[in-house]
This record gives C-alpha cells, structure tokens and sequence, in this order.
C-alpha cells in the first residue's frame, strides 16, 4: 500500500505541474498580444491629458446641475446622471408640457434658462434634445395636429431646442432634436405611474468629436470612356467607260 502512494506521488505532482506549465504558457501568449493590442490603441500624454480634462468638465457640469437644478432633483422630477463621458438630464413631462401639448410650461421655461447658463459656453459639446412618450394613441382630437406619438415627441423636443436657443443664449450649432416617440421606454407601459415616467424630455451633452461623422467621401465613378463608331468606308461607284464617239458623262 505504501510502495503504491510513493508511486502515485510523483505522477500526481508531474500532471500538476505540467497542467501548470501549460496554463502559464497560454498566460503568456494571451499576455502578448494583449500588450501588442495596447500599443495599437494606446493613448499618447496628451491624449490620456485631454480625456482627463473632459472627466473634470464633465464633473464640473454635473456638480453645476445638481446644485442649479437640486429643487427638482430632490422632488423626483429631474434626474441627472454621468455615464461614459455622457450626461444625461431626464424631465418629467409635466415641468416642460400640459398632457398632449407641445407649449412649453413657465417652470419648464426656468429650468431650461438655469440649463443654458451652464452649459452654453461648453462648445466642444452636443446637446440632444430627446422628446420620448408613452404608448398610449394621441386622442382623436389632437390627431389633426399631432398622428401619432411620433410627431408629439418630435414637437416637444423641437420646442426645447428653440427655446434654448431663442431664450437661453445656447449656440444654435451646439443643439439637435430627435423624437423617439414611445419606443424607447425606461419603464414597461403598465401602469399610470411607469406611464408617467416614460413620457419625459432627455437632454444630453457629449463630446462633439464622439458624433462627428466619419464616413469617407464618396469618390465619383469614372465616366466611361465614348465608343468610338467608325463610320462606314465610302463606296464609290465604278465609272462606266463612255462609248467611243461620245463625250465622257
């Protein structure tokens, strides 16, 4: 019994150790091309110096809404979140618009005035005005005016973006719309209250360069070249000899 556990031993230490030499050796060739990925994407000085400069801009603004806007916050109405370089300011429907309508309310009108003081001077950003509503059909009456929940929520967010440019100083090349209408719910549309919260006016402020459009220029397609159409060889008609006596005709 004991000659069979001195036996065993060895054997049991050589597949560890060879289950170890194999499991490092992939480490290691895992750890190459990891460190071989990092050179082909890694970041100059000034570079990592730029994106933390936006990490602190980004934190400044926020800390500037939280403050501006702490009324709202604290009363549920405004929500103000920083994720991945992005912010997000998410009102409620009923600060900015009266159900069914895209005229702006006059507290909405101070909450967008408190917005633009702050972010008016980030030039280097975007601000997408999202206009988002829920599932429930426009009624008949309004139909006329607004179809479907498309045009709604593409009214509200236009009327956000005008107004902070018209009212609240914001660079017009600053701003953009998009409506979503009730397809980009952040509560199931099953009850009044995650009804409520789906009907809401998204602001969000990102880096330009983020969304700057990097589609390459469509080189013109060459024009064929003419075919060239050799025109038909003349043929000239064989001249019949004149009789002798008479005048060649």
């Amino acid at each position: 019994m004991n000659k069979t556990i001195v036996w065993m031993v060895p054997v049991v230490l050589i597949i560890l150790l060879g289950g170890y030499f194999l499991t490092q050796d992939r480490y290691n060739k895992l750890e190459e091309k990891y460190n071989a990925c990092q050179g082909k994407i890694g970041l100059t000085e000034k570079e990592k110096a730029d994106l933390l400069a936006r990490e602190q801009q980004n934190k400044a603004t926020y800390d500037q809404l939280m403050s501006q806007l702490q009324k709202e916050v604290s009363e549920g109405q405004v929500a103000i979140q920083q994720y991945e370089g992005k912010l997000t300011v998410n009102v409620a429907e009923k600060i900015f618009f009266d159900s069914g309508s895209a005229e702006l309310k006059p507290g909405g009108k101070e909450l967008l005035k408190k917005f633009g003081r702050i972010v008016k001077g980030l030039s280097d950003k975007w601000i997408r005005v999202e206009g988002h509503t829920d599932n429930v059909p426009i009624a008949k009456p309004l139909q006329p005016t607004y179809p479907t929940n498309w045009e709604l929520s593409a009214a509200r967010a236009i009327t956000v973006v005008r107004f902070l440019q018209d009212s609240a100083g914001v660079p017009p090349k600053m701003l953009m719309a998009a409506a979503f209408g009730q397809y980009e719910p952040i509560a199931p549309n099953d009850t009044p209250a995650n009804k409520q919260k789906n009907r809401r006016i998204e602001i969000v402020l990102q880096q330009r360069d983020v969304l700057k459009r990097t589609e390459a220029p469509i080189a013109p397609t060459p024009k064929a070249a003419p075919t060239k159409t050799e025109a038909p060889a003349k043929t000239e008609a064989p001249v019949t000899p004149a009789p002798q006596g008479e005048p060649a005709k």
